[in-house]
Formats: structure tokens, C-alpha cells, sequence
């Protein structure tokens, strides 16, 4: 009864440092990442309230959302997130987003050219230098 005892006390210790070593793990290796990734500044993400929300935020638009998730920016990586900023950049730029579709029951959500400009220069700033 003694032996058994012992055996599931070493199993059960065991298990325990496994359990966090492997939370220890994961930790350290969730704050490396978040570093470098950068947070939708608050100018940026106020357009993207009026203009891009409604579709490009969980549970929105699938579609929208296979392109660009803002729920999920936070999980892009820092290059993932240049791309898709600088993909936004261009959308708006060309009049592409938000879809005319769209507009036509939301006219008030048309980012201004002053808008677009905060959008484009965000984009920017977020730009990886390729080494």
C-alpha cells in the first residue's frame, strides 16, 4: 500500500512540473512575440469604428474576415500586420473599401480624405525594413 502511495505522490510531482515548465514555456514565448506587434493607434482604429467594423470584427462579415480579422490583429505578426495595414492603405486609397454595397445603406461611412491620410501614415510607420 506504501509502494503505491509513493508511486502516484511521484507521478502526481511529476505531472506537476511538466504542467509548468510547459506554462512557463508558453508564457515566455507569447510575450516575445507580442513585443514587436503594435496596437491600432486610437486615430486609426476611431475610422475603423465607422468604416470597417461592422464587417472586419468577429462575428462580422466571413468573407471580410478570411482578409482581414481586427479582432485578431493583436495575433498578426508585426510583418503580417505592415501588410495588412498597408493593404488597408491601398483599399481606401482606391475607394475599394468600404464596398459601394456598403455605402449605399451607410453613406456617413466613407473615411475622408483626412482619414485616409491618418490610415496611409499609419501604414507607413508600420513598414518592416528587410534586412
Amino acid at each position: 500500500m506504501k509502494k503505491i502511495f509513493t508511486i502516484i505522490a511521484a507521478v502526481a510531482v511529476v505531472f506537476l512540473f511538466t504542467a509548468l515548465i510547459a506554462a512557463l514555456v508558453s508564457g515566455q514565448s507569447t510575450q516575445k512575440a507580442g513585443k514587436n506587434q503594435k496596437l491600432i493607434p486610437a486615430d486609426v482604429m476611431k475610422i475603423a469604428e465607422n468604416s470597417c467594423v461592422d464587417c472586419h470584427i468577429e462575428p462580422g462579415m466571413k468573407f471580410a474576415l478570411s482578409f482581414l480579422n481586427l479582432s485578431a490583429w493583436d495575433k498578426y505578426t508585426p510583418e503580417k500586420q505592415a501588410s495588412k495595414a498597408k493593404a488597408m492603405c491601398k483599399k481606401v486609397t482606391k475607394n475599394k473599401m468600404p464596398p459601394k454595397s456598403y455605402i449605399k445603406n451607410n453613406p456617413d461611412t466613407v473615411p475622408t480624405e483626412e482619414d485616409i491620410k491618418t490610415i496611409c501614415s499609419w501604414s507607413a510607420s508600420l513598414q518592416v525594413i528587410k534586412k
